[in-house]
Formats: structure tokens, C-alpha cells, sequence
């Protein structure tokens, strides 16, 4: 299984989302989530939606500006981005619901991963 998934934006804020989909640390990949980001050799706003690491807590997404081959974390902010992310989210783990049988997400946000409702 793969530790994240990295998605084209179609929206101004953020460049693209990064979803992580393993309990441990962002940090023990976020070398391998910069060398993926670097191969477009772009400057960009990330948007880290860590769900299945923190839940549906006020953590759970992160914006970070991407530079120069290295995620820039002084710029690092907690962010409460709009619906069309966290759909984005929801939609892709509908697909791939694998990542979702075992993860530290409750009934409820299962269910509405099934149901592709956004939370």
C-alpha cells in the first residue's frame, strides 16, 4: 500500500493535494512526497490532508509552499480549505477503500466514505 497520493488541484488555492494514507509520521516519507513534487521543478502552494493519521481533527490539514525540491515548513500553516478538497479526499478513498478498512476513522466517517459524503 502506498504511504501518500499526490493530486492535480483544479482550483486557485492550493497547486495540489497530498493525502496521506499511513498511520505513521508524514515525516518518516515527506522525502519521498518532495522527490514526486520535484519532478514538475515548480514553485507551488500543498495542501496535506492527513485524515487517516489525525482524524477529522482541526489538524488535519496542513498548506505548505513547495520550493526549490523541499517542502518549506516555516511557511506550514493549519488550514480549513473549502468543500471541493475534502470531496476530493472522500472521493478518492471511496475508490480506494482499502485504506480506510483499518484506519483510526470512526464508523460514522467509514459510512460516509462509502457514501461519498464529504466531512
Amino acid at each position: 500500500m502506498n504511504e501518500y497520493i499526490i493530486l492535480k488541484t483544479n482550483v486557485e488555492e492550493y497547486d495540489r493535494l497530498v493525502i496521506c494514507l499511513s498511520f505513521e509520521s508524514l515525516l518518516s516519507y515527506i522525502n519521498k512526497i518532495e522527490n514526486a513534487l520535484a519532478i514538475d521543478r515548480k514553485e507551488e502552494i500543498i495542501l496535506i490532508d492527513q485524515l487517516l493519521l489525525t482524524g477529522n481533527s482541526s489538524n488535519r490539514f496542513m498548506s505548505c509552499r513547495f520550493s526549490k525540491g523541499k517542502l518549506d515548513f516555516s511557511t506550514a500553516q493549519n488550514v480549513n480549505p473549502g468543500d471541493y478538497y475534502r470531496r476530493e479526499t472522500v472521493e478518492w478513498l471511496h475508490d480506494n477503500y482499502s485504506y480506510v478498512e483499518n484506519s483510526i476513522l470512526t464508523e460514522e466517517q467509514r459510512n460516509k466514505i462509502k457514501d461519498k459524503i464529504a466531512f
